[in-house]
């Protein structure tokens, strides 16, 4: 009897800190694109990303052409790696804000990925943009803190350095348009117009003025096909005295970002447009306020009004012209298998917290990579953990100057372990490749290996704070956990696993013969109760819209077939087949642990798909599988 009650709160703790893990572990990658915004008005910011989920290896992700959108921020990359009540959540994405060039009903078409040797596409995004705000207060606040044009409707009026013009001056004859054309100049220069793919560059947009104007920007430019971050702005660098064709001006930079080509072609970036309102004084006025404190009030706009017909306005619309950017694909010659897309100069460290452990400790490994490039495009290196090591994903920090160009900096990956056996371990080189756009050539390092002692514990590991981090790979506790990969919980698996073996030792005789009876007292049910007779295919509905590949329509039959079936299988009515109950059935069915794991995990799954965007059909065709292979399972045990 203790070996039964001992076997159900083992379930139980593999159920309550472990399914979480199951479900990361059995679910396909999947690539979605995530926007909550569906109608936005046409001066309003649509925020959207691009998540990849489940996914060991990602190689790539590249994003649609944003036709008919210009690209405020991005693409901005986040991983997240998380096992919060145990249900674990790992993924990887890039975010875009964007911004609609005109009112209208768009698509956004779907963005492609790589990961783990298979090709995925997102699915597309429908948006209506509208002629007034259609988004809600919050999310309005949202746009407008992340775009880097908020503060972009500015006067520009004060000189830089003191330069003073008096080209506001209209003198008698003088052509407006002609004299705006000479006197007030936009344009984007850029760092080089040919580099490699993932070679940052940086583009600067500056206005060229010798005029009294109101000034704010009305289209941002587009970065299609570019990994974009802004250079902070400050008022020393952000205007000053400069030459345009010979002649002096005062120069307002209005926006500076580095640009990381993230495809080779013939890309352009959109011009910058800005809507302007230029004020002139008329030259007889001029003459007749000489040395009047008005002229004051016109260099700084103050509120005063001069007297009418004195002042002439003129709103002009200017844009910078676009520039065309060559992007060189990288080389095939010697390109790095473990190659992965930093361009740049780097170097790379590893280092232990500790090297000297014991089998109840956790230990930290660091890798620093340090350099300068596309280095916030830098993923976590792979470790090939030695056998007796159990590591988890890593935790990312970084120090990156943006302001320089390229960017330079310092990411850290740190990397949580756990080792059950004492002993000498080596934790092999870490391997690192990258692109040098100087030389033109790649680059191998690789770090020192790493020595670590290990001693015997006292039987009571550590714990490992999981909140960002999520197990790559451990040993289970027994051939059914170490099959089946059960991660969460290591910590109670083991103590559960400890009380296990001291009632084994003691019971042995018992715990054969308590199988043997319950083993005869099933078949006897068996035989006495035989079970209903199910159909040949109790899936046949989900078979059929597997067949037609509607992958809304599969899991709702799924759904509702494999209820049915344990409908039949447990006599239990439908509406009382909660997850508790099943978990009873299962226990008084004396179904194996694996079983049972792999049913919950594929009910989870179902769940997680009724309500998404319909899945690939390799995705459903591998739910399908599953959900067979299960079926034959408890058809053989129960």
């Amino acid at each position: 009897m203790a070996i039964y009650l001992l076997k159900k709160i083992i379930k139980s703790f593999l159920f309550l800190f472990a399914i979480g893990s199951w479900i990361q572990l059995y679910a396909q990658a999947n690539f979605t694109a995530i926007c909550q915004q569906k109608k936005i008005g046409k001066n309003d910011y649509l925020q959207i990303e691009f998540r990849m989920q489940n996914a060991s290896d990602v190689e790539s992700i590249d994003p649609p052409s944003f036709k008919n959108f210009s690209i405020v921020s991005g693409p901005n990359q986040a991983t997240t790696s998380s096992n919060i009540n145990g249900k674990v959540d790992q993924s990887v994405s890039i975010s875009f804000v964007l911004k609609p060039n005109g009112p209208g009903n768009y698509t956004i078409g779907p963005a492609t990925a790589k990961a783990d040797g298979k090709e995925f596409t997102s699915n597309p995004v429908n948006i209506q943009v509208t002629n007034s705000s259609a988004v809600s207060s919050s999310t309005s606040n949202l746009a407008s803190t992340m775009s880097p044009f908020t503060n972009f409707n500015f006067d520009i009026a004060d000189e830089p350095m003191g330069q003073d013009y008096d080209d506001y001056i209209l003198k008698k004859g003088e052509n407006i348009n002609d004299k705006i054309k000479k006197d007030l100049i936009l344009k984007t220069d850029v760092s080089k117009t040919t580099c490699y793919v993932g070679e940052p560059i940086v583009a600067t947009f500056k206005m060229y003025s010798r005029l009294r104007m109101e000034t704010s920007i009305s289209s941002e430019p587009s970065f299609n096909g570019f990994s974009v971050s802004d250079m902070d702005l400050n008022n020393r660098n952000s205007s000053f005295q400069g030459k345009y064709d010979g002649r002096g001006y005062n120069v307002y930079i209005l926006r500076k970002v580095q640009l990381s080509p993230l495809q080779a072609g013939t890309v352009t970036i959109d011009p910058l447009v800005t809507e302007n309102n230029i004020s002139f004084m008329k030259e007889d006025y001029a003459h007749s306020q000489s040395g009047n404190p008005f002229l004051d009030m016109m260099q700084n706009f103050a509120n005063a009004m001069p007297q009418e017909g004195s002042i002439e306005q003129k709103q002009v619309t200017l844009q910078s012209d676009p520039v065309t950017i060559i992007v060189k694909p990288l080389p095939d010659a010697g390109k790095p298998s473990g190659f992965k897309g930093a361009v740049g100069n780097f170097t790379i460290q590893s280092t232990l917290q500790k090297n000297k452990l014991t089998t109840d400790d956790a230990g930290n490994l660091k890798i620093i990579i340090s350099g300068q490039g596309n280095i916030q495009m830098i993923n976590a290196p792979k470790i090939n953990w030695p056998q007796g090591i159990d590591g988890y994903d890593a935790q990312i920090a970084d120090a990156i100057n943006k302001n320089e160009a390229p960017m330079k900096g310092t990411k850290t990956f740190t990397y949580p372990f756990t080792i059950s056996k004492e002993g000498t371990y080596t934790i092999p080189a870490i391997s690192f490749s990258f692109f040098d756009p100087v030389s033109g050539t790649y680059k191998n390092l690789s770090t020192q290996p790493l020595s670590l002692e290990v001693s015997k514990g006292k039987g009571i590991p550590a714990s490992i704070t999981t909140n960002t981090v999520v197990a790559q790979n451990a040993t289970g506790i027994g051939n059914e956990l170490e099959k089946y990969g059960l991660y969460g919980g290591i910590g109670i698996i083991v103590i559960a696993g400890l009380i296990f073996l001291g009632f084994r030792k003691g019971n042995s005789n018992k715990l054969t013969s308590k199988v043997e009876v319950l083993s005869k007292q099933h078949n006897a049910v068996k035989e006495n109760h035989p079970v209903d007779v199910i159909p040949v295919n109790p899936l046949e509905e989900a078979h059929q819209k597997l067949m037609t590949s509607n992958g809304t329509g599969f899991y709702h039959s799924l759904d509702v077939s494999l209820k049915k079936y344990l409908s039949e299988k447990f006599k239990v009515p439908v509406n009382e087949l909660t997850k508790n109950r099943i978990n009873e059935e299962l226990d008084k069915g004396n179904v194996a642990l694996g079983t049972s794991l792999r049913l919950t995990s594929l009910m989870e799954k179902i769940e997680l798909n009724l309500y998404t965007p319909p899945s690939t059909t390799n995705e459903i065709a591998d739910a399908y599988d599953k959900a067979s292979e299960v079926i034959s399972l408890l058809d053989k045990q129960c």
